[in-house]
């Protein structure tokens, strides 16, 4: 990775394992729930509220809300608690993969800037990096509202790259390397704008066939 520039990152399952803590946290929230007085035993409640959050979107705020009146059991207690604990919860698993602050030092050091793009909400991906500790070592991040289109239209990317070349007018889109653990949402759209894509294997939930320049195991694999 030697004529390697920039890194553009991923923030979901790429440099935090979101999937563990939406998981954990929702967890936590059918436990508040039910000692709340929900009438619906466990793991149904966990079941269900999971399916709520895939129907309505996985960044929703109205998510909770939904699964009560879904349920015909929409309360002000069982909702409240159900948000303590779920914010608690989160607050306890947000932290980065192993070894993530280790490489994005080495990275910086090496005199590469480092960005994020994310179909994330803007305001929760800096929630995130600041929760984590680590946003200071991005130059900017790219969110959902900055294109209102997800990363693999290419706009979200079209856009980053734009950016680095306010802060690297010399840059060419094959010094640009964007990691991520979607094949359609991050190794397709960058290897279509000419840069180079390393897929983070250790991210995936399930896995996708692709062709990126890069395979990683685990983050440590990026310092080559």
């Amino acid at each position: 990775m030697e004529k390697i520039r920039a890194v553009l990152f991923d923030l979901d399952n790429t440099l935090i394992d979101f999937i563990a803590m939406k998981q954990e946290s929702c967890k936590a929230a059918a436990e508040a729930m039910v000692k709340a007085g929900l009438q619906m035993k466990n793991p149904e409640a966990y079941y269900c509220l999971m399916d709520a959050y895939f129907k309505v979107g996985i960044e929703s705020n109205v998510a909770f809300t939904e699964f009560l009146k879904k349920e015909d059991q929409f309360d002000h207690k069982i909702l409240a608690a159900a948000l303590n604990a779920y914010l608690d919860a989160k607050s306890r698993c947000l932290k980065p993969y192993p070894n993530v602050v280790a490489v994005l030092e080495q990275l910086q050091a090496k005199g590469l800037t480092l960005s994020i793009v994310t179909d994330a909400p803007k305001t929760k991906a800096y929630q995130r990096l600041l929760g984590m500790g680590i946003e200071g070592y991005f130059r900017f991040v790219v969110g959902y509202e900055d294109t209102n289109s997800t990363k693999d239209t290419g706009l979200p990317l079209k856009l980053a790259f734009k950016l680095l070349k306010k802060e690297i007018p010399d840059i060419f889109p094959n010094e640009v390397l964007m990691v991520g653990d979607s094949v359609k949402r991050d190794i397709v759209p960058a290897k279509q704008l000419g840069m180079k894509a390393a897929l983070s294997r250790y991210g995936q939930k399930v896995f996708e066939a692709g062709n990126p320049d890069f395979e990683l195991s685990k983050i440590e694999d990026l310092l080559g």
